[in-house]
């Protein structure tokens, strides 16, 4: 069961990275679980990502602005070399590093 609910979080971060609004109910006939499971898949995705829960007509469960799909693409090994060298960079050449650490890197609040 515990894999069963790794990858269901998994294809939720996928839909969620992919730009897509997702509701409880969408998701309790989707992968064959109860209410409770689905909300407690979106706390723990929550951990991670910046999930945004709008209740209501037109709800759902969303990313913050400015998360993309690539979101969380590079390794950690990658990661700290590229902040290496932002810190070394002309201001410009920073600023590009940085960029492609926001996009393709994990969420962070100090890249936004």
């Amino acid at each position: 069961m515990a894999d069963h609910a790794f990858w269901r979080r998994r294809e939720m971060e996928s839909m969620l990275l992919a730009g897509k609004k997702l509701t409880v109910a969408e998701l309790v006939g989707r992968f064959c679980v109860n209410r409770k499971s689905i909300i407690r898949d979106f706390e723990i995705i929550g951990e991670a990502l910046p999930v945004i829960a709008k209740q209501g007509y037109n709800g759902g469960y969303f990313l913050m602005d400015g998360v993309g799909k690539y979101q969380n693409s590079l390794s950690q090994e990658q990661l700290e070399c590229l902040e290496k060298i932002a810190v070394s960079c002309a201001a410009e050449d920073r600023e590009t590093i940085l960029s492609i650490i926001h996009e393709f890197g994990p969420y962070c609040e100090k890249f936004t």
